[in-house]
């Protein structure tokens, strides 16, 4: 979970001065059949307390825990289905059933056994079945396959009423189109599984590039190459790529640049301008050293495995936007100068290259997710580090910060009628402007929301409903007028 929204509570690790459980929810049952959730729900309606579903607790905007809050905790739900051939007027191939407590490492570990893949997370922790499939969901693979929601063939969970239900392309079809899209964790529903398609396996090779250049380059000098890394962004996609690139000053690293069904050469080739890039600076900086690798793996899996490299997403307080092909091709000036100003500020840029178009991503029905996705081709964070030894006020005082200054100046770069947007599981949770930056159909979407859960059972910060609650001083969630 992102630091921050432990609101300064006992660090386990690096215990400093008063130890308090701060916005961490108080307690949490351990979900283990539909008669639990069913209890849980019914025993926080009853006393008025609130209420959260949490498997894993990858959560960067405050989702996943709340003050006082009792927690659905879904982890332990580690059923995988036997893979079927499913069958349905808009589908008909392989498919898996999981529930809510598995995790990518999981459906990929079992799927490689049996020859297929699935679009899952870049982090093997992360939940499948849970916040990240039905907000949208991107995968190493999303510029050749699309988002994990695409994928989404019927679920199955249980509304606040205690109701048990199924949504599919021909059943309930508006909380089918809702939760392909809009979020689940703590919106709409409990959900208990999830069915999706699969695709066969295939081949990945990879690239990883290092360069610090610290002592060596201006950052004058340094800039030049990022206009190029962005210009070179749109063929990457094309290729059914995908690449991390990450820099701050005096380093930057592409880590990984992940080709599926192309060779090593191609994936080099790829790479080919910026590293003519690079090679153009050394003749008048020999000092400046840079590590190419390139590698072939023989499943989805494998690949995955040894490209990604283990990280720690909760040592930043971050905003992101998800940039379309017309800024960076049309507006490539503004495109520049706005990241540049961020990064003379100290940010740290992570940048995901990737464009899950509807020509990829092929859809098994619509759905509600976010129409930025299909022109997007950077989805950048820029982030600045969480310090647990500095007064909590000062962390404070660097979220207002990155929403004042860092999350304008992406809208702006990328407003809505643009393409632009961000990714409801990675901005900036602070965004006032989260409903046109988060939401597609937001008035259809608060609708749906209204009909099935019509005394706000569920809540969650950003969430669609979300505008009709506050937090007090000490956390505890309030209704406000409507």
């Amino acid at each position: 979970m992102q630091t921050y929204f432990a609101n300064n509570s006992c660090n386990p690790i690096n215990v400093q001065g008063d130890c308090g459980i701060g916005s961490y929810v108080h307690y949490a049952i351990d979900i283990r059949s539909d008669q639990d959730a069913v209890a849980g729900i019914a025993f926080a309606q009853k006393y008025n307390i609130r209420l959260v579903i949490r498997n894993t607790g990858h959560d960067y905007l405050g989702k996943s825990t709340g003050f006082g809050a009792l927690a659905l905790w879904t982890h332990h739900l580690k059923n995988i289905s036997p893979i079927i051939q499913y069958k349905s007027s808009t589908y008909n191939g392989p498919a898996l059933k999981v529930s809510a407590g598995v995790q990518a490492s999981e459906v990929y570990d079992y799927l490689e056994k049996q020859q297929y893949t699935a679009v899952g997370g870049e982090c093997p922790s992360v939940g499948i079945a849970g916040g990240y499939i039905f907000a949208g969901g991107h995968s190493p693979s999303s510029s050749l396959l699309g988002l994990a929601a695409d994928g989404i063939l019927e679920m199955e969970g249980i509304l606040a009423n205690g109701l048990s239900f199924t949504a599919s392309p021909s059943h309930n079809q508006d909380l089918y189109w809702f939760l392909s899209g809009s979020g689940a964790g703590g919106t709409l529903a409990y959900m208990k599984s999830v069915t999706f398609r699969l695709f066969k396996d295939f081949p990945v090779s990879g690239s990883i590039l290092t360069m610090p250049y610290q002592g060596i380059l201006t950052d004058d000098e340094f800039w030049p190459l990022i206009d190029t890394w962005h210009n070179m962004t749109p063929s990457i996609t094309a290729a059914g790529a995908y690449a991390y690139a990450f820099y701050q000053k005096g380093y930057l690293q592409i880590w990984p640049l992940f080709a599926p069904n192309l060779t090593k050469a191609q994936t080099q080739d790829l790479l080919k301008p910026f590293i003519a890039k690079i090679d153009a600076l050394r003749k008048t900086h020999p000092n400046l050293a840079y590590n190419l690798t390139s590698y072939t793996y023989p499943t989805f899996n494998t690949a995955y495995k040894g490209l990604f490299p283990p990280f720690s997403s909760g040592t930043l307080q971050w905003s992101s936007r998800l940039i379309p092909e017309s800024v960076i091709t049309q507006h490539a000036s503004s495109l520049s100068k706005t990241f540049r100003s961020l990064f003379d500020d100290g940010a740290i840029m992570v940048e995901a290259v990737m464009n899950p178009s509807l020509a990829v991503s092929k859809p098994v029905a619509l759905n509600s997710v976010f129409p930025a996705w299909r022109k997007n081709i950077i989805d950048v964070v820029v982030g600045k580090p969480y310090n647990d030894s500095a007064p909590f006020e000062q962390m404070i005082e660097d979220r207002r910060f990155i929403t004042q200054q860092w999350t304008s100046a992406l809208e702006k770069l990328a407003p809505v009628q643009l393409g632009g947007g961000a990714y409801m599981n990675e901005a900036d949770a602070e965004d006032p402007n989260w409903r046109e930056s988060f939401y597609g159909y937001y008035r259809t979407q608060l609708a749906i929301k209204q009909k099935y859960d019509p005394n706000g059972v569920w809540y969650a910060k950003t969430a669609v409903g979300s505008e009709f609650y506050a937090e007090d001083e000490q956390q505890r969630l309030c209704r406000i007028a409507s």
